[in-house]
C-alpha cells in the first residue's frame, strides 16, 4: 500500500493549525469568572427569620471549637492532665540495658579488681520480666491500703457497742454543723481515749428525736484534728466482757433514732471501718433507725456447705453414733483412724509398690502372672 498519502495529509494538517484565526473575543459578560457561591445575605435571610448561626460565610470563615460540656467540678477540670514526671516517682524503675565492661577496664578504673573464679563469687541479677515481683522495688505509696477493718466482727455485744460509738460521732457531727464536711474524708480510728469519751456521751430523747448530752466538743476534735494520723493509731480492741458491760448502762430506747440519708451513709461508713462488716446499699435504704440497721448486721451468715449447716446444730453433734465431716472418708481415712495406716506404708514402700495410687501400674496384676504374660 503506498503510503506517500499518508504524509501529505499529516503535512496538510500542519499547515491548517499554522493557518487557523484566533477566535473572536467573547462578550464581558460571558467572560467574567463563575462563582459556586451563592448570595450569602439573601440565602441566609431566607432560610432563617431572625439571626442566623454560624459564621457568616461558611465558605471561608471557619468556626472556632467549643469546649465540650463537662460535669466535674472545677477542682478537678483545674487538674493539669499531664503526666507526672518520672523524677517524682518513688517506684525503682528497671535499669537501662548496658554491657559488661571488659576486665581490663575493671582493672584500669578499680586497681583492686579480681575477677569471679567460681560460680558463687558471681552477682546474680534477676531478669527484667520480674522486676516489678521484688517487693523493694515498690515504694510505700504502693502498699495497699484497705478502708474496712480486714478481720469482720462477728460478736453482737462488741458490733451493737462500735456501732453506738458510729451514731454518737455522727450526731456529734451534725450537732457541730461538721458533718458534710468530714463525710468525704477517712476518719481516724482512734484511740482508746477517744473511744471511751464517744462512749461516755449519753443519748436522750424519744419518738425518735433524740439529742446528745456529754462532751461532744472532744468526739468532734479528735475526728477533724486527728485526720493528719490515720496510720499511726490502731482501732482499740475490746473485749466481749468489756462490752457486754458497757451495754447494761445503756437505755435502749437509743436504737429508735430516726435516721436520714446522711446519716445514714456516714454510720454504714464507720461501721466498715471499725468493724469490717458492710451493709448492701439495698439493705441500708430500707433502714429507718439504728434498730434497723443492728438487725442487718445481726443477719445470720449461710452455711457454705452442708457439713457446716449440720456441725452448728447441737441436736446432731450431740448424738453418740453420728459423726459430720466435711469431706468424703475414704479407706486411707479408715486406717488412719484404727492406727494402722503406718503398717500399711511401710510394707509398700518395702515391695516398691505405689503408697496411693497406681503409679503407672495396670491393673490385674495377678491376672498376668497366672496367663504368664508377665
Amino acid at each position: 500500500m503506498p503510503r506517500i498519502p499518508r504524509v501529505r495529509g499529516l503535512q496538510s494538517l500542519q499547515i491548517a493549525s499554522a493557518s487557523s484565526k484566533p477566535l473572536p473575543r467573547l462578550p464581558f459578560a460571558a467572560s467574567r469568572t463563575l462563582s459556586t457561591t451563592a448570595p450569602v445575605c439573601d440565602l441566609r435571610s431566607k432560610l432563617w427569620k431572625g439571626p442566623a448561626p454560624g459564621p457568616e460565610d461558611p465558605y471561608t470563615q471557619r468556626p472556632e471549637p467549643e469546649e465540650p460540656l463537662s460535669n466535674l467540678p472545677e477542682e478537678a477540670i483545674s487538674i493539669p492532665r499531664h503526666p507526672i514526671s518520672v523524677a517524682k516517682w518513688r517506684l525503682s524503675l528497671p535499669p537501662k540495658r548496658t554491657e559488661a565492661t571488659t576486665e581490663k577496664e575493671l582493672a584500669a578504673n578499680d586497681p583492686t579488681y579480681t575477677p569471679a573464679l567460681t560460680l558463687e563469687e558471681l552477682e546474680e541479677i534477676p531478669a527484667l520480666d520480674k522486676w516489678w515481683d521484688q517487693p523493694e522495688n515498690w515504694g510505700k505509696e504502693s502498699e495497699f491500703r484497705g478502708f474496712g477493718k480486714a478481720e469482720k466482727e462477728v460478736e453482737r455485744t462488741i458490733i451493737e457497742v462500735q456501732t453506738r460509738r458510729a451514731v454518737v460521732e455522727v450526731l456529734s457531727l451534725q450537732q457541730e454543723n461538721k458533718l458534710a464536711e468530714q463525710l468525704v474524708k477517712k476518719w481516724p480510728e482512734g484511740s482508746r481515749e477517744a473511744l471511751e469519751q464517744a462512749l461516755a456521751v449519753e443519748i436522750v430523747g424519744e419518738d425518735g428525736k433524740f439529742s446528745l448530752k456529754g462532751d461532744v466538743s472532744s468526739v468532734v476534735s479528735h475526728l477533724t484534728q486527728h485526720a493528719g494520723s490515720l496510720g499511726e493509731e490502731s482501732s482499740p480492741r475490746i473485749t466481749l466482757e468489756e462490752a457486754a458491760g458497757i451495754q447494761e448502762k445503756w437505755d435502749p430506747k437509743w436504737k429508735e433514732i430516726a435516721l436520714n440519708d446522711e446519716t445514714k451513709f456516714a454510720i454504714r461508713k464507720r461501721i466498715y471501718q471499725l468493724t469490717g462488716n458492710m451493709i448492701p446499699d439495698s439493705k441500708l435504704g430500707a433502714a429507718r433507725n439504728v434498730r434497723d440497721v443492728l438487725t442487718t448486721l445481726f443477719k445470720q451468715r449461710k452455711p457454705s456447705n452442708l457439713a457446716e449447716e449440720l456441725l452448728a446444730k447441737p441436736e446432731v453433734t450431740e448424738l453418740p453414733n453420728v459423726r459430720v465431716h466435711s469431706r468424703k472418708v475414704g479407706p486411707i481415712d479408715k486406717e488412719i483412724e484404727i492406727g494402722r495406716w503406718k503398717v500399711i506404708e511401710e510394707e509398700l514402700k518395702k515391695r516398691g509398690l505405689p503408697v496411693t495410687g497406681t503409679d503407672n501400674l495396670s491393673g490385674n496384676k495377678e491376672r498376668e502372672w497366672m496367663t504368664g504374660k508377665a
